[in-house]
């Protein structure tokens, strides 16, 4: 009998509203938690592909560099019987050098996007590869000045072996251990060893 009254004695609409509101808080909770969670793993997996999407395009300026470098050269026969064989070898570089522009482009907006995430830090790991482009850029105009092709009437050409010889180090490529292959690989490494911890975290 007494068991009755105290189970009449609930006021049951108020207990009924008070296990609603918990129920409601939990299921916010838990929703809170799983937002929270699928967020991390969002910005997880942005953040894994940034990453990767540096290492590989690194990879491909570094193959793109080296396409540049390469000693083989083939001349349109036409141009050359004309006598515009330098201007040929020019077009030749130019079209080299405007591929490797391109994928340098594409890595300069990556380089932006691993700034905002990771800071200057993550910004500088390409200065080397950056230096690089320019040495090769500017080996190759060396290597055209030194053959007379932007000296004008009466202008010396300062052309002696030993400059010829140190300036083709940088401009043909001998083989991956050659020195300027070898500073090209170690601006590669400096990308790899900030992000290749960010890829294999994942």
């Amino acid at each position: 009998m007494n068991l009755c009254v105290t189970i009449s004695e609930i006021n049951w609409s108020l207990t009924k509203d008070v296990i609603s509101i918990i129920g409601t808080l939990g299921a916010l909770i838990i929703g809170g938690l799983g937002l929270f969670t699928w967020s991390r793993q969002l910005k997880g997996t942005s953040e894994y592909e940034l990453a990767k999407k540096a290492i590989l395009v690194t990879y491909e300026v570094q193959q793109a560099l080296q396409s540049v470098r390469n000693p083989m050269i083939y001349l349109s026969k036409e141009e050359v019987e004309a006598g515009r064989r330098l201007q040929e070898e020019q077009r030749i570089y130019e079209e080299r050098l405007s591929d490797l522009y391109k994928k340098w482009a594409e890595l300069q907006t990556i380089r932006l996007e691993t700034k905002v995430i990771w800071s200057e830090q993550a910004h500088n790991v390409f200065n080397g590869l950056q230096e690089r482009i320019g040495d090769v850029r500017g080996a190759i105009w060396l290597h055209f000045w030194m053959k007379g092709a932007y000296a004008g009437p009466g202008t010396t050409v300062d052309n002696n072996r030993q400059r010829v010889i140190e300036n083709d180090k940088i401009v043909y490529f001998s083989s991956e251990n050659d020195d300027f292959s070898q500073k090209i690989a170690e601006s590669v490494r400096s990308v790899e060893n900030f992000f290749s911890p960010k890829v294999r975290r994942k």
